[in-house]
């Protein structure tokens, strides 16, 4: 049955717990919700020029991905999702696009990028691009061609102005430009031009990064740059974006994550002609290349599932529900954070370990705050949206810190984070969480990774195999690598204070092994295995796949351990989590079927875990960093 998005009146707001973002208006399903295998992917994300080197360079390239195939298929995945491949400038990680059409030659070329689908394929799992649609380099052809006159083929690609259009933005375009590094500086929305066209272009994120033209939702008439939706050359580039797709999905690609999607149509408040343009992609995608899959970092389902994505992405930035499990505000895990030993404390340091002035520190963070602002969001996000895709949630991206940040620093940790992920409806695990691949800052800013104080490269370094030099990553000579690496489990929270660590010939005690694939590979308690373990009882048990509920088991008072339920109608599982680095015992809902003073065992744990029923509710008690997963009788 079709279903409409209905757009509600200001006060029926409260109805949803997604109350406090707009409706996306009213709009027809016009699709039917899948493809079908989705309902049970694992995706897992890998930043190409960190996954693995073939030849000796110090950068990742695709032959290392197909070396590596077999051990991705080891972890039960369906579906690999790359960051950029395309001919880049290097400026933004790949971001900064020279060529939509061509593979960038230090990952080799078109040929290998078809055979790694091929084996991909061979293999049961699924390939999906990342689709740069806001912007290119401005070094792309487009752009430069754009940037001579107003009567080329391109000329109408990028959006151009001989005057800013009011004072914040020249305010803005001031201080972006008092930056020695102004070309990956986010800061406002214009860079001033010193091509023949015109003084300034709009750009999509750093300045290196030209806006392609979508138009404008609401022109104004006393901004002649700004174009109609549906005028030529906006109309033009939405039609190379359809080229673009086909061109990849011709050579057997099943889908794209879309970067940025919301950014394409400027001045769109109610994001009514971005949500159109995506519709018509979507439908259009359908007509031709039916069960291939868009995926959007957009995370606002409401908004994005409506406008035709597949999937949306539930990330971890400061404005996000979920932050409060992940990162506090200041991006650090050594408090203020839910899934934390100390139970949500406040963090004192910052990243490098600089103790925060009084006044800096959050007090006003409890862990019961933390855990409702995520149920809140995310339930209903999910319930709202069941009918029309599915919302994803992250170990952790290209972007963000990894899951090993500052304390959180030990395989029981990790495996306690990895159990959430893992058992939600639909999962993205980023390459180098399932071994527990340590995120340092104060790593070299390599190709735009860091920018406005914000530490990317932590979680971009090379994937590690093996004790062999620069972990198996590359034959190169350590000078030479694209990204140092840290096989260890220190707890140096910055890349110097690591190589001081090193120095001294100091161990952790608290986590035996190293962090490589070969030193977990044969060992049952590992990382790793534990990873392998969380994706294959998903994958055998329908009640954890994409469209069965998630329904969290709250307690304000006792907000340790996290508790849910996943469920497909026919089977209920219980999840339960204790990140905490003490015991945690709390009452939940009597077990059906369960006999008073009889205790059901788990089909997954790790720590020391027990439910026991009562008379009066069931109890679990459960170790410090403990995992408790178990079949409902």
């Amino acid at each position: 049955m079709k279903k409409a998005l209905i757009l509600m009146a200001l006060g029926c707001a409260a109805l949803f717990s997604l109350s406090a973002q707009p409706k996306p208006g009213s709009f027809e399903q016009t699709w039917k919700k899948g493809p079908e295998w989705l309902k049970n992917a694992v995706i897992y994300q890998i930043y190409p020029s960190s996954f693995k080197d073939s030849d000796g360079n110090g950068i990742g390239d695709i032959p290392g991905v197909i070396s590596k195939l077999d051990y991705i298929q080891s972890l039960g995945v369906t579906a690999i999702w790359f960051n950029p491949v395309f001919v880049s400038g290097w400026i933004d990680g790949g971001y900064d696009i020279l060529d939509f059409y061509r593979i960038d030659p230090r990952f080799g070329t078109n040929n290998d990028l078809v055979e790694l689908v091929q084996k991909c394929h061979e293999r049961g799992i699924k390939v999906l691009l990342d689709l740069v649609a806001g912007h290119t380099s401005d070094k792309h052809p487009w752009f430069l061609q754009s940037a001579e006159d107003t009567n080329l083929r391109y000329s109408d690609y990028f959006i151009w102005s001989d005057r800013l259009p009011d004072a914040k933005a020249e305010k803005d375009l001031e201080e972006m430009l008092k930056d020695p590094n102004f070309m990956q500086n986010t800061r406002g929305k214009w860079m001033k031009s010193d091509y023949p066209r015109a003084k300034y272009y709009n750009k999509n994120f750093y300045a290196c990064q030209p806006a392609l033209n979508y138009g404008y939702a609401n022109p104004d008439p006393n901004h002649p740059w700004e174009q109609s939706v549906d005028a030529p050359g906006p109309r033009a580039v939405r039609q190379e974006l359809k080229n673009i797709m086909a061109f990849w999905y011709e050579k057997g690609v099943d889908g794209f994550r879309v970067d940025m999607a919301a950014s394409l149509v400027k001045n769109d408040r109610d994001k009514k002609e971005i949500v159109k343009l995506w519709r018509e992609m979507r439908e259009w995608s359908d007509a031709n290349y039916p069960d291939h899959v868009l995926m959007a970092e957009w995370n606002d389902p409401k908004y994005c599932l409506a406008a035709g994505f597949n999937v949306d992405m539930y990330l971890n930035g400061t404005g996000s529900t979920n932050r409060l499990l992940y990162f506090d505000r200041k991006h650090q895990a050594n408090g203020g954070v839910y899934f934390s030993l100390n139970g949500c404390q406040p963090s004192t340091m910052d990243l490098y370990g600089n103790p925060w002035p009084e006044d800096k520190v959050d007090r006003t963070v409890t862990p019961a705050k933390a855990l409702k602002l995520y149920y809140d969001y995310y339930t209903g996000a999910v319930e709202w949206t069941k009918d029309w895709g599915y919302f994803a949630t992250l170990t952790g991206n290209h972007d963000h810190l990894r899951l090993n940040t500052g304390d959180r620093n030990t395989p029981d940790q990790l495996r306690v984070m990895l159990s959430w992920v893992l058992t939600t409806p639909l999962p993205i695990l980023y390459y180098g969480d399932e071994i527990g691949i340590r995120s340092l800052v104060a790593l070299p800013n390599v190709e735009g990774a860091n920018h406005n104080t914000k530490e990317r490269a932590g979680g971009r370094t090379p994937m590690q195999w093996d004790g062999s030099v620069n972990a198996g990553f590359s034959t190169c000579d350590p000078s030479k690598i694209y990204l140092p690496v840290c096989p260890e489990w220190t707890p140096a929270t910055s890349y110097p204070a690591y190589l001081e660590w090193k120095a001294a010939g100091a161990k952790n005690p608290t986590a035996p092994g190293a962090i490589t694939v070969e030193s977990q590979e044969n060992d049952p308690a590992s990382l790793l295995n534990w990873t392998r373990s969380l994706i294959a009882l998903r994958k055998a048990n329908p009640a954890f796949w994409a469209d069965s509920e998630f329904v969290p088991v709250f307690n304000e008072a006792k907000p340790y351990p996290m508790v849910y339920t996943r469920s497909d109608g026919k089977e209920t599982w219980i999840v339960a989590l204790n990140p905490t680095g003490v015991k945690q015992t709390v009452v939940v809902p009597a077990t059906p079927g369960l006999q008073r003073g009889s205790t059901l065992a788990p089909a997954l744990s790790c720590g020391k875990v027990t439910l026991r029923a009562t008379g009066r509710g069931d109890i679990l008690t459960m170790g410090p960093t403990s995992v408790y997963i178990a079949k409902m009788p």
